[in-house]
């Protein structure tokens, strides 16, 4: 294998999400495209416009991007890790799946509660697949550092720095951002178990043809170092024998305890099979987040 292969410049920090990929990279280009054509007014979701206009797009692209650039930093920041990670744990189907009926959940209460409720614009932005996302990692991800800083005497976890992450770019707006984000999250709460009953296969179909540019493949050094693992793994015929034959006098390693039933149950959680949380931890010596991101890995 050539160096060139052993070094291959192409990301992979989307693979096994290429619907994370696909959402990241067209919210960057359609910014761009709407700065250029001075589009981003088009794209408020303004009820008022909507029925009384008939302005019916704009039901279709206010979810498409951001209005600021700072939004459109912050969002993606926000968006892409929680994207895939939950695209790998849940598969790009169902996943897809997942954005698909939270976003039209999210669209029906914004459409009833803007209309009805109170009157204003919303921003532009994708803060509905924000907030449904946030309710995956907020049901999902288990907290591995209760204490990892502390403010005034408060405890938070690491997962206080997504949360903080969010909070700047769900607050940008006021309730015009903080409103959608919260029909996104309730969306996502609904959708979990409506995920789980795919899409018409034409609609995988459309996806797969036109999604391709958006499929990664594993670089030659990822294979390469699963194959120098697989290698190392297999055991060798003069092991544990010395130079005439005899048993070797070396004593065994110590086996690793069993992994304790909370650390199971902290991964199992995260949608786990239980034999593959429990095989993680052996292989990792019981470390949680070793064995998380083992399984994140596949």
């Amino acid at each position: 294998m050539s160096s060139s292969q052993l070094h291959n410049p192409k990301s992979v920090w989307f693979l096994g999400a290429p619907v994370s990929k696909a959402i990241a990279i067209s919210t960057a280009v359609i910014y761009v495209v709407a700065e250029m054509k001075k589009w981003h007014e088009a794209m408020v979701f303004d009820t008022t416009k909507i029925f009384d206009h008939a302005q019916f797009y704009r039901i279709f692209v206010c979810n498409l991007t951001f209005a600021s650039m700072g939004e459109l930093l912050f969002g993606l920041a926000a968006l892409c890790p929680l994207m895939r990670r939950f695209e790998r744990e849940m598969g790009s189907r169902k996943f897809g799946a997942f954005i698909v009926y939270s976003s039209l959940i999210s669209t029906v209460f914004e459409l009833i509660f803007f209309n009805i409720f109170f009157d204003m614009e919303r921003c532009s932005g994708p803060y509905p697949q924000l907030g449904a996302v946030l309710s995956l990692y907020h049901h999902f991800t288990p907290r591995l550092y209760p204490k990892f800083f502390g403010v005034l005497g408060f405890d938070f976890s690491e997962k206080s720095l997504t949360y903080g992450l969010c909070a700047q770019l769900i607050l940008s707006g006021g309730l015009s951002t903080a409103i959608p984000t919260l029909f996104g999250f309730i969306s996502g709460i609904l959708s979990v178990n409506l995920s789980q009953t795919e899409l018409p296969d034409f609609v995988y179909g459309a996806a797969g043809v036109i999604g391709k540019v958006f499929v990664d493949e594993a670089p030659a050094v990822m294979m390469s170092r699963s194959v120098q693992r697989a290698a190392n793994n297999r055991p060798r015929a003069r092991e544990g024998r010395n130079a005439v034959g005899a048993p070797s006098a070396r004593q065994s390693p110590r086996p690793t305890p069993p992994p304790p039933e909370e650390a199971i149950e902290q991964l199992t959680a995260m949608g786990f099979e239980r034999e593959a949380v429990i095989s993680a931890l052996q292989q990792t010596g019981n470390n949680v987040e070793a064995a998380a991101n083992r399984l994140l890995m596949g």
